[in-house]
């Protein structure tokens, strides 16, 4: 049986009632509070006083000649009882901490030096995040606290690092941390007491090595961390005197706030029956859907180089089968692997490659009817950065040409476990020639579901986002197309384009429309979707869910039943009103086991109509369907935590702002090319 415990600490008000004195205009030593922010008291005796402030400032302990007093009650005006106590943590912290600031959502961030850690060049810090807020969970206020990894800052003062200035981004100034640009001016007149966060550049520079982050299990040592932390720093008498924590510590959800996927999520189906495995459903009951083309050839494109000690081989393992556990390719996917030779490309060079490239596909003449699908091995990794920019323009090319294409490293090849490459590449290539390697068991319902990501490129410091990646809710692909970011009425109209095809292709019953968003989506964004639903007279609730593409590690449970400490999967927690935590991960029995321990991905829903989220099974069927939505994933058989209507389109985003062209050609609209 689990026994969850979250990250967060109940407390109770000191006292029902405190008396606060503000000012008017700014004061050193007083800290601004938003007129939205004020206590409910200030606005009853002070309205006229308030109407053109903007701020009020107080210190949250002198009273005396302040332009406004009033005695609080904290139970009522919660949102600066938030302020206050922010205040008390930050000021008992800043006396014990090493380094301290407010990060950018204004919640404290704690830092320590780890003593166990020990080298000349620079000192490593263990960082934790202090949280006031009035959980829903506890029904009380509560202290969250979160572990956020480490930092390293050097030991060299920045004016002796002789590199651009550009290149320093954080810095610690006696205990505070700063973003350099926004430095103090006594920090500026003390340079030789300024240090910086280190970074590669920096490292770089001060022959630094760098650090291989460590993979396993990582509840366990966040557990041990916050543990640790709340038994030095916070269960003693001078802190519980400051804010009364609750003598259990950590709080314990009770059963009945703990909900669970539907016991058959994990089910995906294959051609005549189902399974929670889809590498043993592929081999064992064959893919969903075969590739609906009936004539499919495949080509190389590759380094002459590379064809005896590379792509002979790969060629073997395609048509043969590789070692005793991968049979041959047309088995997996269902579809004659025909490879013709006359079509494959053997350029001279990396460099003169896209010319040659280019030259061969003007002049191919291809069979008509017919699907094709380059394997390009690559000499370059795509991770190389003076190279890399090669991956990009062979794939834009193709696409030009209608060619989806796989790409393989070719050191990969010889690689002792190329087997699980193999095993990875299947419902890839499979998915790009419009085949279905499995899809969700689920009813068909009338809906639409629609995936929007971004990714911010460092090297065009352009936000591209990748919409609209469109599904219907067995999980099938439906075709999607990429925009920059702002360009909500384009996004809107290609989720209208969507809608349109799915009403002609199953009439004019649609039941609802689901965004998965991976941010906050503001009326500029929404308000164009909702005009297209009225041009096309169709009066149905547009359903959000915010999804955050990085894994929570802010809010973390733990399963303290388990020596693994992590959830089962499946496992949803709601930390406030309509926000959630989801464990999605591959630990489907209290027994099971799994390599990977991803942190709880955080969901928030909204809708156009204010009543459709009171019904608690339509909320719980919606998380349900994210959950699913993570193991349509086609690139690997790897169980996801995040799902395909956000994994997707940031896939695409990421490789897009590479492209020469500024629009995506149509047939890469309706192809899975970049998996």
């Amino acid at each position: 049986m689990e026994n969850l415990k979250i990250n967060i600490i109940p407390f109770q008000h000191p006292s029902a009632k405190k008396e606060f004195g503000f000012y008017k205009e700014k004061k050193d030593g007083f800290y601004p509070i938003h007129r939205g922010d004020l206590p409910n008291e200030i606005w009853d005796n002070f309205k006229t006083e308030l109407q053109d402030l903007k701020f009020l400032y107080s210190n949250f302990s002198d009273t005396q000649d302040c332009d406004m007093t009033a005695s609080v009650d904290m139970f009522h005006s919660t949102t600066f009882a938030k302020h206050y106590y922010t205040r008390l943590v930050y000021n008992y912290f800043y006396a014990i901490a090493d380094a301290i600031q407010f990060n950018y959502v204004k919640d404290i961030e704690v830092w320590f030096i780890d003593t166990k850690e020990v080298a000349t060049t620079f000192k490593t810090y263990n960082k934790y995040t202090l949280k006031v807020e009035f959980s829903g969970l506890t029904k009380s206020p509560a202290l969250l606290l979160s572990y956020d990894g480490t930092s390293k800052i050097a030991t060299t003062s920045i004016d002796k690092i002789d590199i651009p200035s550009n290149y320093f981004k954080t810095v610690v100034y006696k205990k505070e941390i700063f973003k350099f640009d926004l430095l103090s001016e006594e920090a500026k007149q003390n340079l030789e007491q300024v240090f910086p966060l280190l970074n590669i550049p920096i490292k770089n520079h001060l022959s630094i090595p760098h650090s291989v982050p460590k993979k396993g299990n990582r509840y366990k040592p966040y557990f041990n961390y916050i543990n640790d932390f709340y038994n030095k720093y916070l269960n003693t008498e001078a802190f519980k005197k400051m804010l009364p924590l609750d003598e259990n510590g950590f709080f314990t959800i009770p059963e009945k706030d703990i909900h669970k996927t539907h016991q058959n999520s994990n089910n995906l189906r294959f051609f005549n029956n189902t399974s929670i495995d889809p590498r043993g459903g592929m081999k064992s009951f064959g893919p969903y859907q075969a590739s609906p083309h009936p004539n499919v050839r495949f080509f190389f494109i590759y380094h002459k180089p590379d064809r005896k000690e590379y792509v002979i081989p790969l060629f073997s393992y395609f048509e043969k089968g590789y070692k005793t556990f991968f049979p041959p390719l047309k088995t997996h996917i269902k579809q004659p692997f025909y490879m013709d030779k006359d079509t494959s490309l053997a350029f001279e060079s990396t460099t003169t490659a896209v010319k040659e490239l280019k030259h061969h596909l003007i002049n191919l003449e291809k069979t008509p009817n017919t699907r094709y699908v380059a394997i390009y091995i690559s000499p370059i990794h795509k991770e190389d950065q003076d190279n890399k920019q090669l991956y990009y323009q062979v794939k834009e090319e193709l696409l030009k040409h209608e060619i989806t294409s796989q790409v393989i490293y070719k050191e990969s090849i010889n690689n002792a476990y190329f087997g699980e490459f193999l095993a990875n590449i299947t419902p890839a290539l499979l998915a790009k020639i419009d085949g279905i390697p499995w899809r969700l068991d689920r009813e068909l319902k009338q809906e639409l579901i629609v995936g929007v990501g971004a990714f911010k490129s460092v090297e065009t410091n352009t936000r591209f986002v990748g919409s609209a990646f469109c599904f219907n809710n067995k999980g099938e692909f439906k075709g999607f197309d990429c925009f920059r970011d702002n360009e909500y009425d384009l996004i809107a109209g290609a989720i209208g384009k969507q809608i349109l095809k799915f009403v002609v292709d199953n009439g004019n019953d649609v039941e609802r429309l689901i965004i998965h968003y991976y941010k906050p989506m503001g009326k500029e964004e929404i308000d164009p979707i909702q005009k297209v639903l009225k041009t096309l007279n169709l009066n149905i609730p547009v359903i959000i869910i915010t999804i955050n593409k990085t894994e929570a590690n802010d809010y973390v449970a733990f399963d303290t039943s388990s020596e693994a400490l992590m959830p089962l999967s499946g496992t949803i927690i709601e930390i406030a009103k309509l926000k959630y935590l989801l464990f999605n991960n591959a630990k489907y029995s209290e027994s099971g086991t799994t390599k990977d321990y991803p942190f709880p991905v955080k969901l928030a829903l909204s809708c156009t109509d204010e009543e459709y989220l009171k019904d608690i099974p339509t909320v719980k069927e919606l998380i349900d369907q994210v959950y699913q939505f993570s193991r349509m994933y086609w690139k690997s058989i790897k169980q996801q935590n995040l799902p395909v209507t956000i994994k997707y389109p940031e896939m695409v985003a990421q490789i897009f702002p590479h492209f020469e062209g500024d629009k995506l050609p149509d047939f890469g609209k309706n192809n899975l090319w970049f998996l």
